[in-house]
């Protein structure tokens, strides 16, 4: 509470340097009917928050110094949302690009054959997830899954999947018990509710033999001369019920061939009127370039799914996944 005529610096220019000092304070002036002209500055500029007439009572004055008590409650609360918020915008920013740098790039590591993904995600840390490795013997693991819901929660329950998925398989699991094992673990210790679709397969190059579990992902296609065949759910996701057994089916999957898989974000994709992109404008534009390569093919999947659903409209995460033997 300050007065507005003082020797040296006048009321308002006190009232900017407290405000420069301490941006939470509510500051109240006392002033007299000549000096009001000077005030609509202060107040337009926020520089004080009620003025007082000369002369006073002290009832009335206590009212406003009252008021200006909530109103720096509320100050003080809003500055601390604001810092809250910034803080945990940065710690999903830093948890999207550590996430990121666990996530393959363009071309997928494997051994003699093609591969490659995209990945486009809707917040800083996206559930959808896609991987790649070569076991050594001829044989190539591929990765396909999708987590309930994005963002950090969704991440981190894509990372605790692929650390146990990429340790089962490189120790030598098969891949039955490999899903189940991360299963149960998901269930009993990342129990909120989310779950996890998951397409993961093995491909041996030495005999063109391709096997998979489809735990409630959405189908891949498998791309050949004729119409594209889907590679049918095996078992329920992961996350849902910890003693769920998964099959392994196999199929041929040989030179000439290609196998595509993607996220549902690309299924479920909307243009502006609200329309799905849906499962057969997908197949259509897959005939329509199949004879591109893995990179080419995914760049161009993605693109015209982008492209079909404005960023407005984009609300999931969207990877794909294209494989070729060689």
């Amino acid at each position: 509470v300050t007065d507005f005529r003082m020797p040296v610096l006048d009321g308002i220019a006190v009232c900017r340097e407290a405000r420069r000092l301490a941006p939470d304070t509510v500051r109240i002036m006392l002033t007299g009917q000549a000096d009001r002209e000077h005030l609509v500055e202060a107040i337009n500029g926020g520089t004080i928050f009620r003025y007082v007439d000369k002369p006073w009572d002290n009832e009335s004055l206590a009212e406003i110094v009252a008021e200006a008590l909530v109103a720096h409650e509320g100050n003080v609360k809003r500055r601390r949302v604001t810092e809250e918020n910034a803080t945990l915008r940065q710690a999903v920013h830093v948890a999207g690009e550590v996430q990121r740098s666990l996530l393959p790039a363009e071309q997928l590591p494997v051994e003699g054959d093609e591969a490659a993904c995209s990945f486009t995600a809707c917040e800083h840390a996206t559930g959808d997830y896609i991987d790649a490795m070569h076991l050594g013997d001829g044989r190539n693991v591929l990765l396909v899954g999708d987590v309930s819901g994005h963002g950090l929660g969704a991440a981190l329950f894509v990372c605790t999947a692929r650390a146990l998925l990429r340790s089962g398989l490189a120790e030598g699991g098969d891949l039955a018990s490999v899903v189940a094992r991360t299963n149960r673990f998901l269930c009993r210790d990342m129990g909120d509710g989310r779950f996890l679709t998951l397409f993961a397969a093995v491909h041996d190059t030495s005999r063109g033999l391709l096997q998979y579990v489809n735990a409630g992902h959405t189908p891949p296609l498998v791309l050949g001369p004729g119409a594209p065949r889907e590679l049918e759910r095996t078992g329920l996701p992961l996350g849902i019920l910890e003693d769920t057994s998964y099959a392994v089916a196999e199929r041929s999957l040989g030179e000439g061939e290609t196998l595509f898989s993607c996220t549902d974000g690309l299924i479920e994709a909307r243009d502006a009127a609200g329309e799905l992109f849906g499962t057969e404008r997908l197949v259509a534009l897959l005939l329509s370039c199949r004879e591109l390569g893995t990179k080419d093919l995914v760049a161009r999947v993605r693109d015209v799914t982008l492209a079909f659903s404005p960023g407005a409209t984009m609300d999931d995460d969207l990877a794909v996944l294209a494989y070729r033997p060689k």
